[in-house]
């Protein structure tokens, strides 16, 4: 029962992950890059889970009132601000030539760790019901890791196909993300 909860759970909250990984992934990544943002996705959803286990034994009720409109603050500045720069960067596209665009490390730190706050509630959750928590942590954390690095390379492949277009795409896939946070 409790493997079938696991991967129930390491599902749902690496979709968040997957789906931030193909918005970013739209860019160039080289692979030690690739490897970075797949080990924050998966070490930011498997600390937050952590941190939401010890949290919900002090704060529980003021964490819980706020959460899903952080997230969704910051997920639509992110996705809004990409969606401006693939505006800007369709307009200018002759003046640059073929310069490569990739995503600085402390962007996809914080897409990492935005996207895993949804995580956060889940954590408070288990530690409500005394769930290991530390075997809930690995396997989240592990499944974000990989989800992760499936969104990326779907993500090559739909920007191979498309073109820098595409690009928008991410941004606003970011931004429904912050409106998902909403529902939660």
């Amino acid at each position: 029962m409790i493997a079938i909860e696991l991967l129930l759970f390491t599902l749902v909250l690496s979709i968040d992950s997957f789906s931030a990984a193909i918005a970013l992934g739209l860019r160039h990544f080289s692979a030690r890059r690739a490897f970075f943002f797949a080990l924050s996705s998966g070490l930011s959803e498997g600390l937050a889970i952590a941190l939401g286990f010890l949290l919900g034994h002090f704060a529980q009720s003021l964490i819980t009132q706020y959460d899903h409109w952080l997230a969704f603050a910051l997920l639509v500045l992110v996705g809004g601000h990409m969606c401006y720069r693939a505006c800007m960067d369709m307009k200018s596209r002759g003046d640059r030539g073929d310069e490569v665009k990739v995503h600085g490390l402390l962007k996809i730190l914080f897409v990492s760790s935005v996207t895993s706050i949804d995580s956060l509630g889940v954590g408070i959750s288990l530690g409500l019901v005394n769930k290991p928590i530390a075997l809930y942590s690995l396997v989240v954390g592990i499944g974000a890791f990989a989800a992760t690095y499936s969104g990326l390379f779907l993500a090559k492949k739909l920007s191979s196909r498309f073109g820098e277009k595409i690009e928008f795409m991410g941004g606003a896939v970011l931004i429904a993300l912050g409106i998902k946070m909403l529902s939660i």
